[in-house]
């Protein structure tokens, strides 16, 4: 794979496996990465307390991606933009 080439899964979305370091920014390829991860939330509200948490600790990385945990898997109108 070239590097300008993006990973991407069965249904060929474009995945972004990279390594990344403790706030989320991506480091190169091989790097060892230093994010923490963590296993799925449970709920939506586990996914919203888990990301007020990153926030409010200065991970805005880490709070978006939980607080898209907890979003995906919500009906269609609760989903659209306001």
């Amino acid at each position: 794979m070239s590097d300008t080439e993006r990973e991407r899964d069965d249904a060929g979305r474009p995945k972004n496996a990279r390594p990344r370091d403790e706030l989320g920014r991506p480091l190169p390829r091989g790097a060892a990465n230093v994010m923490q991860t963590e296993s799925p939330a449970r709920t939506p509200e586990e996914a919203l307390a888990r990301g007020i948490e990153h926030f409010n600790a200065g991970r805005y990385f880490q709070a978006h991606e939980a607080w898209e945990e907890g979003w995906h898997p919500a009906p269609e109108p609760e989903r659209a933009p306001q």
